[in-house]
């Protein structure tokens, strides 16, 4: 059993205000004896009608509410790094502002439509140990070491193939390799689609802060370069760190009101969008009572 102290949460907003309620609520409940201070970022852009007023009322007490300057969506920021050094910039990266600000050893990030089912915090602390950071690692599903059954989520840290071997798997299994730029480097590893991936993982702030912009020399953890979080994930190894990957199918759903599970899916489909959140408030009236009038 682990002899923590609490650990604060980042979880970054766009739209969802119902299943940003799930997320919040169902993480309190079944990990709230560990979580002191909520990290809450609006994102500067909001579709049309998103009203976060309820939820603002019930979590004031909880949580540390901002709005980034600029909104950067997922729009690469490589392009941008000369500003990683301008403040109002680098705390519009995801999670960034909780990243510089927390005070406490661990930072646990989710996104904003993550059903909890259990502690998943607890767990978390339970199993991090020295590394940087713990959740499902790799999106595994774009990896063509993974389609040649080379690799998986808990091999990432065994499987290193050298630049050679790992273009003739590209070539055999394509998926996304047109997007990577890694191949000029002599060492590809870790791949370019392994990350922590962000919808539910814990940050060790001890270990990953001093590596990391703009302490270090680590683009942010939010930054999008491939995806959210590659080029962190490959920064902290160059840097000797690793990550611990755990399943966490007991413990959460991401995108649980889309059979996809992708939250993007809702963001460009108003009905589907408005479904999902119909059944999250109908999940919150059923199953949150307790905590709703609290």
């Amino acid at each position: 059993m682990h002899t923590c102290g609490k650990v604060d949460v980042a979880v970054q907003v766009y739209g969802k205000p119902y299943q940003t309620a799930v997320t919040i609520l169902s993480l309190l409940k079944h990990s709230g004896k560990w979580i002191d201070n909520i990290y809450f970022v609006t994102e500067r852009k909001q579709p049309a009608g998103t009203d976060f007023s309820f939820l603002m009322t019930l979590l004031k007490p909880h949580i540390t509410l901002f709005t980034p300057r600029f909104f950067l969506g997922v729009f690469p920021v490589k392009y941008f790094r000369p500003l990683f050094g301008l403040k109002s910039f680098r705390h519009s990266i995801r999670y960034q502002l909780a990243w510089e600000m927390t005070d406490k050893d661990f930072l646990f990030i989710t996104h904003n439509d993550v059903l909890y089912k259990d502690d998943i915090i607890g767990s978390f602390l339970d199993n991090i140990g020295s590394h940087a950071g713990i959740g499902q690692v790799g999106q595994c599903w774009n990896c063509s070491a993974h389609l040649a059954e080379k690799c998986s989520s808990d091999k990432y840290l065994a499987y290193r193939p050298s630049p050679t071997e790992y273009s003739e798997l590209s070539s055999a299994n394509p998926a996304r390799t047109k997007l990577y730029r890694r191949f000029p480097r002599n060492n590809i590893w870790p791949l370019p689609e392994c990350r922590l991936n962000e919808w539910a993982c814990m940050i060790n702030i001890k270990r990953a802060r001093p590596l990391t912009i703009p302490f270090g020399k680590i683009p942010p953890f939010g930054a999008m370069y491939l995806d959210i979080g590659t080029e962190w994930f490959y920064g902290i190894h160059q840097e000797g760190e690793t990550v611990r990957h755990i399943d966490i199918a007991d413990y959460c759903t991401h995108a649980w009101s889309v059979p996809e599970r992708s939250g993007h899916i809702l963001l460009s489909d108003p009905s589907r969008y408005q479904e999902a959140e119909e059944s999250a408030k109908q999940l919150l009236e059923s199953e949150y009572t307790d905590l709703l009038a609290s």
